[in-house]
């Protein structure tokens, strides 16, 4: 399975040490170019560590570079350039996006892409056995308290998923 990712899991994942989860997915791991400025580029103009360690994700070809042929339009005011190419380079592999975004979301599954966020990973590692309950609780919440933002509801839903594993 191909899994296309935007720059909001892969910056918090980095964040709090978790890009392992990434790549033990095995799968073919894509981002578009705008992705690639949103989370390297700029985060390495920034000083972000998470800046670097993506980077090194694509050095080792884990994650590859591939653009969308067709590119949406309509979405502009509603979603970034960089959910947009993520959305429609999924819908051109008829494959997974990871984004975070409620919108973009909303709009991936409009258009009958899957998608879905950084929970998911978390919770198929959980499942995996590659990291634990206790684990995935402390990683979600270092990751709320570095920025990334969640819902309440989303978060006990989340929390109450993992505990039925």
């Amino acid at each position: 399975m191909t899994i296309v990712f935007d720059s909001t899991p892969l910056i918090y994942l980095a964040k709090v040490g978790l890009i392992s989860i990434i790549e033990e997915t095995g799968e073919n791991l894509l981002i578009p170019q705008s992705v690639f400025e949103e989370v390297v580029t700029v985060g390495k103009q920034r000083g972000d560590a998470d800046s670097f360690i993506v980077e090194e994700l694509i050095k080792r070809e884990t994650v590859k570079l591939v653009d969308p042929i067709n590119r949406f339009t309509g979405f502009e005011k509603d979603i970034h350039k960089a959910e947009r190419d993520v959305i429609a380079l999924a819908k051109e592999n008829e494959c997974v996006a990871i984004i975070d975004d409620g919108i973009a979301r909303e709009i991936g599954e409009m258009l009958n892409v899957d998608v879905h966020g950084t929970f998911y990973l978390i919770f198929q590692a959980v499942q995996r056995g590659s990291l634990s309950k206790q684990e995935s609780r402390e990683k979600i919440n270092k990751m709320i308290r570095r920025g990334w933002r969640i819902g309440s509801e989303q978060y006990i839903e989340f929390l109450d998923l993992i505990d039925r594993i």
